[in-house]
């Protein structure tokens, strides 16, 4: 019964120790908003360039909103520039952090609720 909680708490977990790794060494370049797709999550892709190669994007931002054409500011990751935002990488980690309360709440939930229905069958063998 609790397993989607805890897989849930896992890949929260998992995406919060991997976006604090790349927020350590994390660069940033200028790069253009090519797209934007309202429908998507407001979601704006865009594209920037690395060494003289070219990669891209997409993100739909929470604060801010940007503009096709526009150059904004691209965190990206040195060793793997296709891992990339408009959010600073050490935002993303502390955000991936958001449901993990609710997470180990349900998680809880469940276990007190099936040590409670156990504990009651018990009773009423013993009675």
């Amino acid at each position: 019964m609790a397993l989607p909680w805890t897989l849930g708490l896992i890949l929260c977990i998992h995406d919060w120790k991997t976006d604090d790794a790349i927020a350590k060494r994390q660069q940033t370049t200028q790069g253009v908003i090519t797209a934007h797709d309202a429908a998507n999550h407001n979601q704006y892709g865009y594209i920037f360039y690395v060494n003289g190669r070219s990669y891209t994007g997409g993100q739909s931002p929470r604060a801010n909103e940007f503009q096709v054409a526009k150059q904004v500011l691209v965190y990206y990751d040195p060793i793997d520039p296709s891992k990339n935002a408009l959010t600073d990488f050490g935002d993303l980690s502390v955000r991936s952090l958001g449901p993990v309360p609710l997470l180990m709440f349900g998680i809880g939930a469940v276990a007190l609720f099936i040590f409670l229905k156990r504990r009651k069958r018990v009773d009423s063998r013993t009675v």
